[in-house]
């Protein structure tokens, strides 16, 4: 079974995606690399209304969602992703979807990066108090985006007096008008202006995102959650240099591990695990650099290796108990039973494992047959 980079930090696939990730983003955070800042999370905001186009916010979300596990630092993701409106009651978007938001204006977490997309405006432009608590947390937050005819939100907010702009082919005439301190750009997918960024309709709020998140995060991280969503992105010419490579919002040995992480995805497993072994040498109780450890070892089928480096990363909070569970699977393939079975003991003692995770991942397939199997999933409701 190969390995590959995904939103929860190099763990194994398939059936370990599918269930494991959901169980173990709950609890406790673990112990984390210092390469993450503490305020390394940024809060982003999907503020959603009654007639709102679906894919004016759905794109953005699932780009900064997933962006949020590529650029997680141990259990400290990149973003923190949520749906604000004037209420938390349902609205309508675009006329058939039914959204239950995550939090009102009034008490919506103070939003990094918001996002306003386009369809139904009005909702926005015609309530006074909507439109002062969106006007507000746009020119407070560090980026806002808008999709489509959103850019109207900003304009009524002042933010694109002086920029250069775009939104929906269908609406630059009526922008310009509206807006005459402000240059429309007609033919671009999504213009920058730093803290401002307008998007022209519906899918182009995926591509003005994905620049985002290179910004913040590194082309590698827009890249991987590109390939993850099966994005066919591609970088405008002009800006495509001006990304870092890695994260910088990371420091020097975060950049490192980051690198490492790059030369796994690229082949380079060799290289990734001494660069793993030296940042180790330097700080052996660093988690993080144990779990990747761990899965370059997996990618290389040093199957036992792979074991012992999950079993240093082992723990009892989220990234811990996934350690566990991958050293058990690991240590299976090997044929270290004893092992193997210790460290599941860990995950079943921990009240979050299911009787599907045991039952269901191909590499524990040689502990079926043991009795000890049995009497684990005997503990399971």
């Amino acid at each position: 079974m190969s390995r590959r980079l995904t939103p929860w930090i190099l763990v194994r696939p398939s059936f370990l995606v599918r269930s494991l990730a959901a169980i173990f983003l709950l609890g406790a955070v673990a112990t984390v690399s210092l390469a993450a800042p503490e305020d390394y999370t940024r809060n982003v905001a999907i503020v959603v209304w009654n007639g709102a186009e679906v894919l004016d916010w759905a794109g953005p979300a699932e780009i900064f969602s997933s962006a949020a596990g590529f650029g997680r630092q141990g259990d400290v993701p990149a973003f923190n992703v949520y749906t604000v409106s004037k209420t938390t009651d349902a609205i309508t978007s675009q006329g058939f979807v039914s959204v239950n938001p995550q939090y009102s204006i009034d008490a919506a977490p103070r939003p990094d990066i918001i996002v306003l997309p386009g369809g139904g405006t009005k909702s926005v432009l015609d309530d006074p108090e909507f439109l002062a608590w969106a006007a507000k947390a746009s020119k407070e937050a560090e980026v806002a985006l808008s999709v489509c005819t959103g850019a109207f939100v900003l304009g009524r907010a002042g933010l694109l007096d002086g920029e250069q702009v775009t939104t929906w082919y269908g609406a630059t005439d009526r922008l310009e008008r509206e807006f005459p301190a402000a240059t429309v750009i007609r033919g671009k997918r999504f213009v920058d202006n730093g803290n401002v960024i307008t998007t022209a309709g519906i899918s182009a709020g995926m591509d003005g995102s994905l620049h985002l998140v290179a910004r913040l995060l590194g082309r590698a991280v827009a890249d991987e959650t590109a390939e993850y969503m099966e994005y066919r992105w591609t970088p405008e010419p002009y800006l495509a240099k001006s990304y870092s490579i890695l994260n910088p919002s990371l420091d020097e040995r975060g950049r490192r591990i980051q690198q490492a992480e790059l030369d796994v995805r690229a082949g380079s497993t060799g290289a990734a695990i001494v660069s793993y072994q030296t940042l180790l040498q330097e700080d052996p109780s660093d988690t993080q650099v144990w779990m990747s450890l761990g899965a370059a070892y997996y990618s290389s089928k040093e199957f036992e290796l792979a074991g012992d480096a999950y079993n240093k990363a082992s723990g009892s909070g989220p990234l811990g108990l996934r350690a566990s569970f991958n050293g058990a699977c690991s240590y299976a393939l090997s044929g270290q039973s004893d092992s193997a079975f210790g460290l599941l003991e860990r995950v079943v003692d921990s009240g979050l494992a299911t009787r599907d995770l045991l039952t269901g991942d191909p590499d524990l397939e040689s502990l079926r047959s043991d009795p000890r199997f049995a009497v684990l999933l005997a503990r399971l409701p």
